[in-house]
């Protein structure tokens, strides 16, 4: 019976063309990364992601609003421009005129190798698929840019039963066309409010913690305040404590799938330019030598 059945099992492999299953290291070969990786042009973000981002991958931006991730991502559009690496934008919250105009304020012009949609963009992602497509057939836009995720959700009644678990179907389906188009997705997310003394962290994203599950690497964006005390109105005894921003802004690599490092760095913000102020390290998981080599390559400008 045994010899029948061991028979039978290989009539019926080589019956079949195309082998379903085979052994793990055979069936890895098949999904070996391309080796081809893009810095981001900092530093310390590029050597904790291991030289910079790869194709099909997710990335993403948040923070509090009006704290500067649209600048963020227009800082590393410009360092993607100067190492001839062209991008496409899809900027939802502010239209692509006024984008331009931040860009001219960061010194840039029409030779900026970024690109957006001619037409009017649509909040689907099969919109974006195909735009995605083209903009890299004729241009070459390997990174892509979406200014937020909150414009691609429906506004109709069908997403109200569970918000939290359609972002992060769409969020899902974006890391899906990254591997699909071979491109690299940068999104913006925003947090939920932020009090005074609450700490901006991961669960700090809105609406949905698959934001974070689903992403390759996250990025967290944070104008740093200056806190003084003065004397109330009322009473000399009394201190009231108002709070001053300052021109510097905290970037922190929160998340981090392909070596578990996570650091920041400290920019000072001149004409919409971040200019490295500090460097520093909040966890690291990876081995000691390694470690050892990020603290060799901070720099402080001070």
């Amino acid at each position: 019976m045994r010899e029948f059945l061991t028979s039978l099992i290989k009539q019926l492999k080589e019956m079949r063309v195309f082998h379903r299953v085979g052994k793990l290291f055979d069936v890895a070969n098949e999904y070996k990364p391309n080796q081809i990786f893009f810095p981001v042009g900092i530093d310390i973000f590029d050597h904790a992601m291991d030289g910079g981002v790869r194709e099909g991958e997710l990335i993403i931006v948040s923070g509090p609003t009006g704290q500067g991730k649209t600048t963020f991502l227009q800082n590393l559009t410009v360092n993607y421009h100067k190492l001839e690496v062209p991008t496409i934008w899809f900027t939802y919250e502010m239209d692509p005129w006024y984008l331009k105009e931040k860009f001219v304020d960061m010194g840039q012009d029409k030779h900026l190798l970024t690109y957006a949609p001619t037409d009017d963009l649509e909040g689907k992602l099969q919109f974006i698929e195909d735009r995605i497509i083209e903009g890299n057939e004729d241009y070459l836009t390997k990174i892509v840019f979406i200014d937020h995720l909150h414009y691609l959700i429906p506004l109709d009644n069908s997403m109200s039963s569970n918000v939290s678990l359609a972002v992060g179907g769409i969020v899902r389906e974006l890391k899906r066309m990254a591997i699909r188009t071979k491109s690299i997705i940068f999104l913006v997310a925003h947090t939920k409010k932020i009090y005074q003394d609450e700490k901006l962290d991961l669960s700090s994203i809105r609406d949905s913690s698959l934001i974070v599950q689903e992403a390759d690497y996250v990025f967290l964006v944070e104008r740093l305040k200056k806190e003084e005390k003065k004397q109330g109105r009322l009473s000399e005894a009394l201190e009231a404590e108002t709070t001053h921003w300052t021109n510097n802004s905290k970037i922190e690599l929160a998340k981090n799938r392909r070596t578990g490092m996570m650091v920041y760095r400290v920019f000072e913000v001149i004409n919409n330019r971040f200019i490295y102020e500090n460097t520093g390290t909040i966890k690291k998981l990876s081995k000691p030598k390694r470690e050892d080599k990020v603290h060799s390559s901070s720099k402080e400008r001070r």
